[in-house]
């Protein structure tokens, strides 16, 4: 009788066991990662996402799938490229499809890199992001110090040609991305020819004024003698004209 009982109550045990297990929540372990090229996917793999890009510059692909024990899949191994851009559907029989989009020789985009300043220490370039060449004179600088500010700063900037400026033109580069460019044309100023074209105008207006000063001076002399001869010639005729009135 002992045993009938134990035998009912352990079936009675195994039935409530199992009714636990069946409620609980548990997961399937599907599909643990999709990977192309050894390479991961974007957004990177979750088995939740059924949507995926991948981009290669190559002409064939390898997609490689790690599945669980006993899942079956297919549309993994590797493909050809034919097109720019292609469709690759992976499924699984305990989580569906997964849907990969393939983009060949594609770019990935990025915010486009824009130059917000532009400074040169000790100048006025007045800079407008819409123009792109810009002529500067300098004085006698071996080179300039350039500040910039970015509307990304993950853009890629080259300066060109800053340094060791000769006396006629210079031309200065800033390039953003191997793609926009900014043009800066330096002339570099000639000290020796300022102060040569300083001292020979300074000469000039010296001789000037040293003739005007001539001209009055002998403007006045002859006046003077003109007048003193005037004088003389008035004094002796007042003389000759004299005796003869009180003659008569």
């Amino acid at each position: 009788m002992n045993l009938f009982f134990y035998y009912v109550n352990t079936i009675n045990m195994k039935k409530i066991i199992l009714s636990i297990l069946l409620l609980l929540p548990f997961s399937i372990n599907a599909i643990e990662k999709i990977k192309i090229n050894n390479e991961d996917l974007s957004p990177y793999f979750d088995n939740k996402i059924k949507k995926y890009n991948y981009f290669t510059n190559e002409d064939e692909i390898n997609i490689n799938v790690r599945s669980s024990k006993d899942e079956i899949i297919s549309g993994n191994g590797i493909f050809e490229l034919k097109d720019k851009e292609s469709t690759f559907i992976v499924s699984s029989d305990k989580y569906g499809d997964f849907i990969i989009t393939v983009f060949k020789n594609y770019r990935e985009t990025k915010n486009k890199g824009e130059l917000l300043s532009l400074d040169i220490e000790g100048y006025n370039l007045n800079y407008n992001k819409d123009v792109h060449e810009y002529d500067l004179n300098i004085l006698d600088e071996e080179n300039l110090n350039i500040t910039y500010e970015l509307n990304n700063e993950n853009t890629d900037v080259k300066v060109i040609g800053n340094g060791n400026f000769n006396n006629t033109k210079n031309v200065i580069k800033i390039v953003l991305d191997n793609e926009e460019e900014y043009t800066i044309n330096v002339f570099k100023s000639q000290k020796v020819s300022k102060v040569e074209n300083t001292v020979s105008k300074t000469k000039t207006m010296s001789y000037a004024k040293k003739e005007i000063v001539k001209y009055i001076i002998i403007t006045i002399s002859c006046t003077l003698i003109f007048f003193f001869y005037k004088l003389v010639f008035i004094s002796k005729t007042t003389l000759n004209v004299l005796p003869n009135t009180l003659r008569k």
